[in-house]
C-alpha cells in the first residue's frame, strides 16, 4: 500500500501522523519535535508517530537491554525525555524497558546519576496516573525513596463522592471524581473545524448571532475547549457531573467564552435553549440514555444541531471479549491496584485489540475502557429509532479517517453524506472495527 498524502498546515498534519503513525520515519524527527513543542498542538496526537521516528532511527535499545544502558540512551536523548514530559506514553514496547529501568533506579539507588531520567519518570507518571506494574519489593523501597514515589505513585484527586440520588448517577460520578477522565494537555482546533463551517457543510442552518452552545458531559474540559475555540462569537457552557473532572477542566481550559457548571444533563432545558448541543462518550453511561437524550432535544433551539457520540455495541464486543479476561475481578472495589491487576491480565493474555487502545495506558482510561460503573451501547437501527423518536433528522456521520471515509463512499455512491442507516449498519457488520472511536453523528430538528 502507498503511503498516505501528507497534508499541509501544522494542525492537519499532527491530525495525519495521528491517523498514520507508522508512516513516521527517522527524517521526520526535526517535525515531529518541532509539533511537540508547538503550543497549538495536542500532543496525544504525535505520541505513537514521534516512538516511531525514533525507532526508525535505530537507537532505541534492544527489549533485553540492561537498564544502565537504557538509563544512558534516554539521559541524552532530548526528544524522549520531552515525549516523557509532554504527553503519555501509550506503548507498551517502549513501557517495558522503562518499567524495568525505574526498578533499577529505584532497588540499586542510581537515581542520583540519572537526573533527567528520573524527572521524565516522575512526569510520565503524573500522566499515566499510576497504572505502570510493579513488584512486592518496589513498593516496599518507595518508603525510603520519597522523592522517586511520584514515578510509582502519582497524587490522586481525592475528591469526595458527589451526593446525586440515582444510584447509577452517583456511580458514574464517583468514578470520574477517583480518576478524571481524559486527562490532556493541549486543545487543537483547525480553520477547517470552525463550527459554522462544518453546520454549513452538514446542509444545517447557519450558527446564529449570539450563539449559545452546550457541551453535556464536558468531563476534563477538552471538548469544551475546542468547541469553544471553534466558535469564538459565541458563548459555550459545559456540564458535568464530576467535580474533580470539572476541576481538572478550570485548571486547563483558558477560552473567555467558555463556563463550566457542576449539572446534571438531565436539566439542560432549565438552561437552555442551545442552537448546538455536542455530548460525547456520555449518554451510553446514562441509566436510561434515551432519556437524556430527550432531555438534550428538549434544550435544543429550533434550528439548532447536535453532535452524539455513542459506544457501538459492535466494536465494543472485543471490550467485552476482554472483561470476560478479567471476570473475577469486575465486581470488586475499584482500586489502584486493582486496575494494576487487571492491567497485568490483559498484558499476560496479549490481548491486542485493548493493548493497542490509547486508553489503557491510563488509570482513568482502563477504568472507562474496561471497569466502568454502567454502559450501555448502541447500535445503528437504536439510533435510527431514536432520532425518529424525537424527531431529528440525521445529518451525517462522522467516519474516522479520510480512507474510511472513500471506502464507504466508494461502495454507496448514493450517500456521500453517510447518512444511509441501513447501508451503514450493513457496511459496519463488515468491518466491526469501524467504529471503535464511537458512533459520531450530527442531528437537527426535522422543520
Amino acid at each position: 500500500m502507498s503511503p498516505a498524502p501528507r497534508p499541509s498546515g501544522t494542525i492537519r498534519l499532527a491530525r495525519w501522523f495521528q491517523m498514520h503513525p507508522a508512516q513516521a520515519n527517522a527524517a521526520d524527527e526535526p517535525l515531529l519535535h518541532g509539533l511537540l513543542l508547538d503550543p497549538e498542538v495536542d500532543p496525544r496526537t504525535i505520541e505513537r508517530a514521534s516512538w516511531s521516528a525514533i525507532r526508525e532511527t535505530c537507537r532505541l535499545p534492544a527489549p533485553d537491554a540492561a537498564p544502565e544502558a537504557v538509563a544512558a540512551w534516554l539521559e541524552g536523548d532530548r526528544f524522549a525525555l520531552d515525549l516523557l514530559h509532554s504527553t503519555q506514553l501509550t506503548l507498551l514496547e517502549i513501557e517495558r524497558p522503562l518499567t524495568r529501568l525505574r526498578r533499577w533506579l529505584l532497588l540499586e539507588s542510581r537515581r542520583a546519576a540519572w537526573p533527567a531520567v528520573c524527572d521524565a519518570l516522575i512526569a510520565q507518571a503524573a500522566h499515566h496516573g499510576g497504572t505502570w506494574l510493579f513488584a512486592p519489593d518496589e513498593a516496599d523501597a518507595l518508603a525510603g525513596a520519597p522523592d522517586f514515589a511520584p514515578a510509582y505513585l502519582p497524587p490522586p484527586p481525592g475528591m469526595a463522592t458527589p451526593d446525586y440520588t440515582d444510584p447509577v448517577t452517583r456511580a458514574v460520578a464517583a468514578q470520574y471524581s477517583d480518576w478524571p477522565y481524559p486527562v490532556w494537555q493541549r486543545a487543537m482546533t483547525a480553520p477547517s473545524e470552525r463550527l459554522s463551517g462544518i453546520r454549513t457543510r452538514m446542509g444545517a442552518a447557519p450558527l446564529p448571532a449570539n450563539a449559545r452552545l452546550l457541551v453535556a458531559g464536558c468531563g476534563t474540559g477538552r471538548e469544551a475547549q475546542r468547541l469553544a475555540m471553534s466558535a469564538p462569537e459565541a458563548s459555550v457552557t459545559g456540564i458535568d457531573l464530576s467535580s474533580a473532572s470539572l476541576a481538572w477542566a478550570r485548571a486547563h481550559c483558558d477560552a473567555p467564552n467558555l463556563t463550566l457548571e457542576r449539572r446534571d444533563l438531565h436539566t439542560a432545558p432549565e438552561i437552555g435553549p442551545f442552537d448546538h448541543i455536542a455530548s460525547s462518550g456520555v449518554l451510553h453511561h446514562l441509566p436510561d440514555p434515551e432519556s437524556g437524550w430527550a432531555a438534550l432535544t428538549e434544550a435544543l433551539a429550533p434550528g439548532g444541531t447536535m453532535r452524539i457520540m455513542l459506544y457501538s455495541r459492535i466494536a465494543r464486543l472485543q471490550v467485552q471479549a476482554a472483561r470476560r479476561l478479567i471476570a473475577d475481578l469486575i465486581d470488586r472495589p475499584v482500586t489502584a491496584d486493582l486496575i494494576r491487576q487487571v492491567r497485568a491480565r490483559i498484558i499476560a493474555a496479549d490481548f491486542q485489540p485493548i493493548i493497542d487502545s490509547v486508553s489503557f495506558y491510563s488509570m482513568g482510561g482502563i477504568h472507562d475502557l474496561l471497569l466502568h460503573r454502567h454502559e450501555d451501547p448502541f447500535d445503528l437501527p437504536r439510533i435510527g429509532r431514536a432520532l425518529d423518536r424525537f424527531g431529528l433528522e440525521l445529518l451525517g456521520f462522522s467516519l474516522p479517517g479520510r480512507e474510511a471515509t472513500a471506502a464507504y463512499r466508494a461502495a454507496h455512491s448514493g450517500d456521500p453524506a453517510v447518512r444511509d442507516l441501513a447501508a451503514l449498519h450493513a457496511w459496519e457488520r463488515g468491518h466491526p472495527r469501524l467504529f471503535n472511536g464511537m458512533y459520531d453523528f450530527w442531528c437537527t430538528r426535522r422543520t
